[in-house]
C-alpha cells in the first residue's frame, strides 16, 4: 500500500510517500510529481520519503529521474538516509550526464541540499 500526500507549504511543494514504494505503485509517484511540478513552476519541490518501508529499483528510478528534474529527496531513518544519498548521487550524475549531451547552452543544475535534516557544514577559503 502506498499513500502519497501534496502539501503546499506556501514557498514549497511537499509530496510526502509512506508505506511501500514498489513497481505496482510507481505509476502513482509520477502522477503526482507531474501535477506538482507543474502547480508549482518556480517553487521547489521536497519529495520526503521517510515513511516508505520499501523500494524497488523501478522506484529508484522514478526517483532518480525526478532529482535530475529538480526535485529535493529528504529522509529520517537509516535506511531512508542511505537511500536518499545514493539516490541524489545517482540524480547527480543523470544531470551531468544530460549536461554533457546539452553542450554549453542548455544545462541543469542540481543544488546541494541537506538532504537528511543535518546542518551543511561551511567551507572557508583562506
Amino acid at each position: 500500500m502506498l499513500r502519497i500526500t501534496i502539501l503546499d507549504g506556501g514557498g514549497d511543494h511537499s509530496l510526502v510517500v509512506e508505506g511501500k514504494l514498489t513497481e505496482p505503485c510507481v505509476s502513482e509517484l509520477e502522477l503526482a510529481w507531474k501535477q506538482v511540478r507543474q502547480a508549482s513552476r518556480s517553487r521547489h519541490i521536497v519529495v520526503d520519503i521517510g515513511g516508505v518501508i520499501r523500494i524497488d529499483a523501478k522506484a529508484e528510478g522514478a526517483l532518480t529521474k525526478m532529482i535530475a528534474e529538480g526535485a529535493r529527496l529528504t529522509a529520517k531513518g537509516l535506511y531512508c538516509t542511505y537511500i536518499v544519498e545514493r539516490l541524489m548521487n545517482r540524480g547527480r550524475k543523470e544531470c551531468a550526464r544530460q549536461d554533457r549531451q546539452a553542450g554549453p547552452r542548455e544545462s541543469s543544475s542540481i543544488k546541494e541540499s541537506n538532504q537528511v535534516g543535518q546542518p551543511s557544514p561551511n567551507k572557508e577559503t583562506k
